[in-house]
């Protein structure tokens, strides 16, 4: 994703609980971020509630995990 409020580029990988760490990007399904990613598309501009206020995120790339 761009997000849109610092443009910089961050990478999230959506996971369940106990596979979460924020400082690799891998966030929970049911956080904020997660809930406001899930069922995007790529090229979707998304505005999440968090704790701290609102960001904004522009959905570059989708993809699967090698499982």
């Amino acid at each position: 994703v761009m997000d849109l409020d610092v443009d910089e580029e961050e990478t999230f990988e959506l996971v369940g609980p106990g596979q979460e760490n924020p400082d690799k990007g891998r966030i929970l399904t049911g956080s904020p971020i997660g809930q406001g990613l899930i069922g995007r598309k790529k090229g979707d501009t998304v505005e999440i509630q968090v704790p701290s206020g609102t960001i904004t995120f522009k959905i570059l790339e989708i993809s699967a995990a090698n499982l």
